[in-house]
């Protein structure tokens, strides 16, 4: 009786190794090819971006298969579905990452999208929360939209 329970216990550990390390360092590995090949995604020309955004997504499905995300895969999520025009799940994965880290980062990314949403207020507030956090954020803006946000985050006008 007491050897079932041993194989027991280290079968049920092995599994809870799994779940717990081997799954998840796959996972970051898959992570770090996939930010890798967004990179291509978003320089490459249109044809080969579609399909590697494509693969991307694909990829980042199978890591998704329940487990806990980290925000990295929210990003390269809304980074790829940039690529393929879809704006709205694009601005969903940012805002799920956000859910999870406050990065300022996260932010830009997303009033971007808002911006080619039409949604331009809503972007205005993005940026100016990331400008409170990261006020180089200004330095990367033109016109009206660098004084709007520069009004917004409650900074002088650069």
């Amino acid at each position: 009786m007491r050897s079932v329970i041993r194989i027991a216990v280290v079968i049920a550990a092995g599994f809870a190794l799994y779940w717990l390390v081997v799954l998840p360092y796959r996972g970051n590995l898959a992570l770090r090819a996939i930010a890798q090949s967004s990179v291509v995604a978003q320089t490459a020309n249109r044809e080969v971006a579609v399909i590697v955004a494509r693969q991307n997504l694909d990829a980042l499905q199978t890591i998704a298969a329940g487990r806990r995300l980290a925000p990295t895969w929210y990003m390269l999520y809304g980074a790829n579905c940039e690529v393929l025009d879809r704006l709205g799940d694009a601005a969903e994965s940012y805002t799920a990452a956000l859910r999870i880290d406050d990065r300022p980062e996260l932010y830009v990314n997303r009033a971007m999208v808002r911006l080619h949403l039409g949604q331009p207020d809503a972007a205005i507030a993005d940026l100016a929360y990331a400008a409170r956090f990261q006020p180089t954020v200004l330095e990367h803006l033109d016109g009206e939209i660098r004084a709007r946000v520069a009004a917004a985050a409650g900074m002088a006008k650069p």
